[in-house]
């Protein structure tokens, strides 16, 4: 700036007055020489570039807070990406074990008195009946049940072995047996395989009918295979992780057919009134193999605990006193898959955000407290979004057959005074709700639930908030200027603001060295998408070794509409004119 003019004026003037009153004796020393000039509506020659949001943010690579681009649309939001898988879905198998089997006793009766005996030489037959026979109890346990098999309707195992040992040790070898027509009581609900022809089961009643049994050397066997039982014939329950079947083995009916070898026996021989057997019961421990029945699994793992969003990276001007930010639509994409849909099974998760500020947590649930939960026989993949408002344009990755949950508070999460110290997002027991389950394979590990996040919230302000940037311009100071004491500073300027939010453009005097000129401010309005918008500020005060001036916008929210790099406010054709005195020595 120049003041040539003012300098030459006053040297001219005061050179006039001394020219005609010289003295040569006199002491010049005690002449002031100080001249003070007015000066009124100077313009200074300044300009200020435009304020751009993207400078203001001076976003680091780590940040939380990144310049996201959807469908071609740039815009500021904390984002987080991640993958979620959980462990094997892995439910151990379990053996199951016999109470012991005491040995009991079973009588046959003659039932042909022996006058009227039938004679077939060269053997002689008598049947006998049976009597009494004492039930043999049993108990079958199995103990270590995974939890989550809450009910067992029908238990598949390994082959098991079922015998039952009928010994009589009495009778002379001359006399053969063999039973006609054999009725026993055994477990209920079994799944015999392999079964003679003359044999017949009925797993309701538990009875086993046999048409023909031989007793070689007196001793009669059945032997018996089962590969699993059906409990709902009598109806266990699943207690403690323990399960307990009782049943008995009980000789209902049948006939015992005794021959004779006359040659053998002699003329002497008389049958005896009651044939005696030792009965023997063995049942082999049983490993389960699959069950069918009701299934409640939790899902574990470190891969369901998805990392909080920190948030002490954060543009320092979104930190400050009063600013209380909202995010705009902000979502939650997840990617699943179903990985026990073949089993026509389901599963679901609840999810949380908790905003934390110290030992204050804030948790916020989608409306209703919604749940995310896959199909059965479908294996995915599913895509689902939590928002306030189903996205219009939805991340491409998670767009196919995109499911959306509606979570209203999620706006909010960062609402409050202050940021947050983070944001923890939570699953809530996620696992396979109580359902039914067709033979589900024991012991063979099934691929865990796996999948992938993206949290996504465009950054916008909540009403009431106020926001502060800006910028400063200094290096006008010279030795003129530093000789003006500023009493007026008006500054005027036509503004452009791309930002969808009112504003309030407050500028401040800075003195040499960069520091406000205490007491000096004025401020203006700036309307949300100002177009070529005139302002004026005046700033009245004592203004001294000026050098520059710092501009600050205070936002007023009153928009959904997130921040974005494009969002400018733009001040041009700026004039400084000032008002005040200019003093000097000559």
């Amino acid at each position: 700036m120049d003041f040539r003019f003012l300098r030459f004026g006053a040297i001219t003037g005061f050179a006039v007055i001394l020219t005609g009153c010289i003295d040569n004796d006199y002491d010049l020393s005690d002449i002031d020489t100080t001249s003070e000039v007015k000066v009124n509506n100077l313009t200074l020659p300044v300009k200020i570039d435009a304020i751009t949001l993207n400078d203001i943010f001076d976003i680091s690579e780590d940040s939380k807070i990144q310049t996201v681009t959807v469908n071609g649309k740039e815009f500021y939001a904390v984002t987080q990406h991640g993958d979620i898988n959980s462990q094997s879905i892995d439910i151990p198998s379990f053996i199951g074990y016999p109470s012991p089997i005491a040995e009991t006793n079973a009588t046959f009766e003659l039932s042909i008195p022996e006058t009227n005996k039938r004679v077939s030489l060269p053997s002689i037959e008598f049947t006998y009946n049976l009597q009494n026979f004492k039930p043999q109890p049993i108990t079958l346990t199995a103990s270590g049940i995974d939890e989550s098999v809450r009910e067992i309707h029908i238990l598949e195992s390994k082959p098991m072995t079922f015998n039952v040992t009928l010994s009589e040790t009495d009778l002379p070898d001359y006399i053969d047996l063999r039973f006609d027509r054999l009725e026993l009581e055994i477990l209920k609900g079994l799944q015999l395989t392999s079964l003679a022809p003359e044999y017949s089961y009925d797993p309701v009643s538990g009875i086993l009918t046999i048409k023909d049994l031989d007793c070689p050397d007196k001793k009669a066997t059945l032997s018996l295979t089962a590969t699993g039982i059906d409990f709902t014939k009598t109806d266990p329950k699943v207690t403690d992780g323990s399960i307990s079947y009782t049943g008995e083995v009980k000789l209902i009916s049948g006939l015992l057919r005794t021959t004779v070898n006359p040659n053998e026996a002699g003329s002497s021989f008389s049958p005896s009134q009651h044939v005696n057997f030792n009965v023997k019961t063995t049942i082999a421990p049983f490993e389960a193999t699959h069950f069918t029945g009701k299934i409640e699994y939790r899902l574990t793992g470190n891969g369901l605990d998805i990392a909080p969003v920190t948030l002490n990276d954060i543009p320092d001007f979104l930190n400050q006193e009063g600013t209380d930010l909202k995010l705009a639509n902000p979502q939650i994409y997840l990617n699943l898959n179903n990985p026990v849909a073949n089993y026509n099974l389901y599963y679901q998760t609840g999810i949380e955000l908790v905003s934390v500020r110290g030992d204050e947590k804030t948790p916020y649930a989608p409306d209703g407290g919604r749940l995310i939960a896959t199909e059965v026989r479908n294996p995915g993949p599913y895509n689902f979004v939590l928002s306030p408002v189903n996205p219009a344009n939805p991340l491409d990755q998670y767009a196919s057959r995109l499911q959306h949950i509606p979570f209203s508070g999620l706006s909010d999460v960062l609402s409050g005074e202050g940021l947050p110290d983070r944001i923890e997002i939570n699953l809530l027991n996620p696992g396979l709700p109580l359902q039914i389950v067709n033979r589900f394979e024991l012991g063979k590990p099934i691929e865990g639930i796996s999948g992938s996040y993206d949290f996504i919230a465009p950054v916008a302000l909540k009403s009431g908030s106020t926001i502060i940037y800006g910028d400063s311009k200094n290096g006008w100071n010279d030795e003129d200027i530093d000789k003006i004491i500023i009493s007026t500073l008006e500054i005027e300027a036509d503004v452009t603001s791309t930002i969808p939010l009112d504003a309030t453009l407050t500028a401040y005097p800075l003195m040499v060295g960069g520091s406000k000129i205490p007491g000096v401010k004025a401020s203006g309005y700036i309307p949300a998408n100002a177009n070529g918008e005139h302002i004026i500020i005046r700033m009245e005060g004592t203004i001294e070794h000026l050098d520059g001036i710092t501009f600050e916008a205070v936002l007023n929210p009153d928009s959904d509409d997130a921040l974005a790099p494009s969002q400018t406010i733009r001040l041009e054709n700026l004039r400084a004119r000032i008002s005040g005195s200019y003093t000097t020595e000559f």
